[in-house]
């Protein structure tokens, strides 16, 4: 018996010494070409970290590119994809784990158009939906929520299969704009210097169209200390402190600033996240300010 105790004690000793075992945290880096991906993956670190689990995080990115679509199927399916992040809908709550926190404030659901600048006058005489409607093409991705939220307002929307296709069919006079949100605009057109492109300046689209974290089944201790970090930095003011260091109010009512604001309604939403909406007006208060920019409430149509 006695001379068990040196063995058992030089047991312990080795298991306190070993590594804890990593939390491993599967995210797509696909979402890297968005502007708003290094925002987003400050904000998932700095949740997690304020909600900490019992070993430390270690975060794979998967080199995969994706579709939105293909994300979500992984994600249902346990597929080594553990979080991911994208404007929400019905369909794409279905099966995973939601945290209904808007992690851009409303912010992507105001969109500006970006347009070849022959067709600026052509835009700048448009005083109504109805002639957005009639007289212009729009162009979005495939399996993106605006494209559905478009056409079921009644807006003429041409689709492509890839997100770069877009900036080539627009040159090639396939349709007459591409609506991107107010936040991610001016890095695209960045991204396309070389293109004879550029945000029309007198009109823009909104609706509601909050961007969530969406976990895999599996995880829910993970969507736990997702959630749970996220209010502490809205109690604590890190939420907002990060969102207007990266996207200045300023800069952001400049873009939004004197123009026609189309509000589109959202036949998407759940009735969860429709009803998240109602009872949290707070979530979107610096877009509720941004949408406030504009001249006269008259000019929303």
């Amino acid at each position: 018996m006695y001379r068990l105790r040196p063995l058992l004690l030089c047991i312990l000793l080795l298991c306190q010494a070993a590594p804890l075992r990593a939390e491993d945290i599967y995210l797509p880096r696909s979402n890297d070409r968005e502007p708003w991906a290094p925002y987003i993956n400050e904000l998932l670190r700095t949740a997690l970290a304020k909600a900490p689990g019992a070993t430390p995080d270690q975060f794979h990115w998967l080199e995969t590119h994706m579709t939105q679509d293909r994300a979500f199927m992984q994600l249902r399916s346990n597929q080594r994809l553990d979080v991911y992040w994208s404007m929400t809908s019905q369909a794409r709550e279905q099966g995973v784990k939601v945290i209904r926190i808007p992690l851009l404030k409303g912010l992507l659901g105001n969109r500006l158009l970006v347009i070849r600048p022959e067709s600026a006058e052509r835009f700048a005489r448009v005083r109504t939906l109805d002639e957005l409607r009639n007289n212009f093409k729009l162009g979005q991705g495939h399996d993106w929520p605006d494209t559905t939220i478009q056409k079921a307002a009644g807006l003429n929307t041409v689709t492509s299969s890839t997100y770069d296709t877009l900036y080539s069919m627009l040159q090639a006079q396939r349709f007459d704009a591409i609506p991107l949100g107010v936040n991610e605009v001016d890095d695209e057109l960045g991204k396309h210097a070389d293109l004879n492109l550029m945000v029309e300046p007198t009109l823009a689209l909104s609706y509601p169209a909050p961007v969530f974290f969406f976990v895999a089944p599996k995880r829910v201790e993970l969507a736990r200390r997702l959630e749970a970090g996220l209010q502490r930095m809205i109690s604590d003011g890190s939420f907002d402190a990060m969102f207007e260091k990266r996207w200045s109010r300023t800069l952001l009512s400049k873009n939004m600033k004197n123009r026609r604001i189309f509000a589109l309604p959202n036949p998407l939403l759940s009735p969860e996240t429709s009803e998240m909406i109602r009872r949290h007006p707070e979530y979107f208060q610096l877009s509720k300010q941004l949408e406030g920019t504009a001249p006269a409430s008259g000019l929303r149509q």
